[in-house]
């Protein structure tokens, strides 16, 4: 049985695993695995009925990227991570993006979205242009998440791992964002051999989505290098040196806030342009006929 001090740190423990829970989008079972106990030992802990060993709260504050000090003293870099704290930060968007389910949910909206503008420019060969290659894009980001989730996660030996491999993924795929729509008259005139001439005409969307694009490359990199920054003694650097920086979590924890804004101005902007389009269409139309 546990001393009451030793309750104290478990319930304590018990928020903080919520906190993984709702951050992360982690399981129980993957927390478990992370930890090397069973869930069976781990519900014993947070009850408890036995006590947590001193290995298993080392990997539980690597995994929380905190001191052991601050689970057994709770402090402020600990009750950052507790599931309450979150979700006083952003409403609708943290229930929204709290988690890799959510976040798959709001890239297959925006996808779904694009598939709608799609079919509302049918029209005007240019805007198609522009909207096809986003729909790639954001396609491979769909198939990326899933692959990540179910193949590549799993293999990871750890989250620094895994966070690198996601963050370099989504850079690359926004840099092929950026360059496409730099590009997308080359692009387009490839795809259709140059046979429809409305493609190369100037569209005021243009620089407003490599503007947004070059956001979401700025986003992707920054997150890299912080993950970096906050795991740097794997990198080399003596471990009193890189405890320093394993607080570091702003874009770690913002992800998803800083990645979802541009991603909405791109399909306003869209839309924008593709009524522009339309409008200058139909005045044309009415001064010829």
């Amino acid at each position: 049985m546990q001393t009451p001090e030793e309750y104290e740190v478990s319930q304590r423990i018990g928020r903080l695993i919520a906190g993984l829970k709702d951050t992360r989008g982690m399981t129980r079972e993957s927390i478990c695995k992370r930890l090397e106990i069973s869930t069976r030992t781990l519900d014993n802990y947070l009850s408890g009925v036995s006590s947590f060993k001193l290995g298993t709260l080392l990997k539980l504050a690597d995994l929380c990227k905190v001191k052991l000090a601050d689970i057994l003293d709770d402090t402020d870099a600990l009750s950052r991570l507790y599931s309450k704290n979150m979700k006083d930060k952003g409403g609708i968007f943290t229930i929204l993006l709290g988690s890799l389910a959510g976040v798959m949910v709001f890239e297959s909206t925006v996808f779904l979205l694009l598939v709608a503008l799609f079919f509302y420019a049918y029209k005007d060969k240019n805007s198609l242009s522009i909207i096809s290659i986003l729909l790639v894009i954001y396609f491979l980001t769909l198939i990326s998440g899933y692959c990540l989730n179910y193949i590549i996660f799993p293999m990871a030996e750890s989250y620094y791992m895994q966070n690198t491999y996601a963050f370099s993924l989504h850079l690359l795929l926004s840099t092929m964002m950026a360059l496409s729509i730099k590009h997308r008259m080359l692009i387009a005139a490839w795809v259709t051999r140059g046979k429809v001439p409305s493609i190369f005409e100037r569209n005021y969307v243009d620089a407003p989505l490599f503007s947004l694009a070059c956001c979401l490359m700025f986003v992707d990199f920054a997150a890299l290098i912080e993950n970096f920054i906050r795991s740097s003694e794997r990198l080399g650097v003596p471990l009193e040196i890189a405890q320093q920086f394993w607080e570091v979590t702003f874009f770690y924890d913002y992800f998803w806030y800083f990645k979802a804004v541009p991603s909405l101005m791109i399909l306003s902007v869209l839309y924008m342009g593709v009524e522009i389009r339309k409008r200058s269409a139909s005045r044309e139309g009415a001064i010829a006929s």
